[in-house]
Formats: structure tokens, sequence, C-alpha cells
């Protein structure tokens, strides 16, 4: 079941991957359609942008929970962070 609302959208600006691009399909196949954008240089950084928040992850999305791991709410907006992908 998906559980975002009608009116929210995702999109996920990443490198490439085929097997995120693979589970990303699966997803989508399934439920509301996340988009997806490739980044066009490497970024090592993740940043979570929910509404008008942007939080710094400090670990890779998959090894959170294995140690200690940090989440930081940040003061630049969204499109900033956007800007600066491109």
């Amino acid at each position: 079941m998906d559980k975002r609302d009608d009116d929210v959208e995702a999109t996920i600006h990443t490198r490439f991957n085929e097997s995120f691009l693979t589970d990303l399909r699966k997803h989508n196949d399934q439920y509301r359609e996340i988009k997806y954008v490739q980044l066009p240089h490497k970024n090592h950084d993740r940043f979570l942008i929910i509404d008008d928040g942007v939080y710094f992850l400090g670990a890779s999305v998959k090894d959170m929970g294995v140690g200690m791991c940090a989440v930081t709410k940040m003061q630049t907006p969204p499109n900033i962070i956007l800007q600066l992908l491109k």
C-alpha cells in the first residue's frame, strides 16, 4: 500500500546504480511513481528533503542502524541543495 498522500511527489537524485534502478522499477510497478534524476557527477553526501526541510544523512541509507549514524537538520533551503546538484 502506498502511504503517500495524493498531492505528495517523490524524486530521488542519485548516482547511477543498476541495482537501485531495478528496485525503483519494482516499486513503481506496484505503487505511485517515484521519479529518478541521475546526478551529473559523483556525490558522496546524502540529503533527505521533506517539504521545506533538508536533512544531511551522515551514512549511507543502507548502513543506517548498523552503527552510529547522525541525521542533521540543515538551515539550507531545498532549492539551494537542488541547485548545487546540477
